[in-house]
């Protein structure tokens, strides 16, 4: 059957709409700033197709599995698997500084915009990009 996309935690690519975040060029991008964390209690993001938000995962070990389940299926919704590899890249926060640098170089070669928080990003082609919270951050109160 069809997989919906909201399950899975991935949000296809598409091409670009008008955002209400603000969009700079990825060449500026010196440093990206990744949430801290995220509220768990919070209502989950909404979907483009503006279906009822998905829940966020509560705690530490549910976002990880729901960082694999996205990971692992979004270049099936679309867009360039190199783009997809370099944005799980930008946002493991387990690297040194050094891996950290050449990821946000490689990410700026390959997209032509994003917010700085790696929400939502543009490659050359203006496929869209979307990065739920749970992928960029982990729960404030998680366990």
């Amino acid at each position: 059957g069809a997989v919906d996309a909201r399950t899975m935690g991935c949000t296809a690519s598409a091409p670009a709409k008008v955002s209400s975040r603000k969009i700079i060029s990825a060449r500026f991008v010196r440093e990206w700033r990744l949430p801290a964390d995220y509220d768990a209690n919070a209502e989950g993001e909404s979907s483009a197709d503006g279906a009822s938000p998905t829940p966020l995962p509560r705690t530490v070990a549910d976002a990880d599995r729901a960082r694999e389940g996205f990971w692992d299926t979004c270049a099936t919704y679309g867009g360039d698997e190199q783009v997809w590899g370099a944005l799980r890249q930008a946002c493991d926060g387990k690297q040194d500084e050094e891996s950290a640098a050449s990821a946000r170089a490689a990410l700026a070669m390959m997209l032509s915009s994003c917010a700085e928080d790696l929400s939502e990003c543009y490659d050359e082609r203006g496929v869209k990009y979307e990065l739920p919270v749970y992928v960029r951050a982990y729960p404030a109160d998680g366990v």
